[in-house]
């Protein structure tokens, strides 16, 4: 082996190692920048959803429509998130009290309107509100904190004043 081919072996292990360092560096950026727009994805989604149960206060209460902002956002926690599911779960449950309470005062307002009326329908949907809150507050944080910076501040909780 001469010295130009010593010296040449040397440069192309090195090239070769800066292409390689370079593939996973690029590899990483595209992984963290896929992170983040699925994060902020999910930040706007809870954000619709707590838009949609906002409305729902007044509104006659019909169910959820099947592309739900929730819907999505359970589809992004599970495809990017799954560290997440435990705050995720914290939210299902408290929607879940939000829907029985907003089906039961739908029912009493078709059966009685009087009785919907004099109930503390307010109260008791703010209480769930703030429930809701707590737990859409410590979703929206977890989901910041793994994504690290987002480009979107999507904070849900100024949908409506408690």
């Amino acid at each position: 082996m001469t010295l130009m081919q010593y010296h040449a072996l040397w440069v192309a292990l090195a090239l070769t190692g800066i292409a390689v360092a370079s593939g996973l560096l690029t590899r990483h950026l595209r992984r963290r920048d896929l992170r983040r727009r699925q994060a902020e994805e999910a930040l706007e989604a809870l954000a619709r959803y707590s838009e949609w149960l906002a409305a729902q206060r007044r509104a006659v209460f019909q169910g959820e429509r099947p592309q739900s902002p929730l819907a999505q956002l359970c589809r992004i926690q599970q495809a990017a998130f799954p560290e997440l599911a435990g705050a995720l779960v914290a939210l299902l449950q408290v929607h879940v009290l939000m829907l029985d309470f907003l089906w039961r005062q739908q029912a009493l307002r078709d059966r009685d309107p009087e009785a919907w009326l004099v109930s503390d329908h307010d109260g008791r949907f703010l209480a769930l509100w703030r429930e809701h809150g707590v737990a859409v507050h410590g979703l929206a944080e977890r989901l910041r904190s793994v994504a690290g910076g987002l480009l979107v501040d999507a904070e849900p909780e100024t949908v409506f004043p408690a």
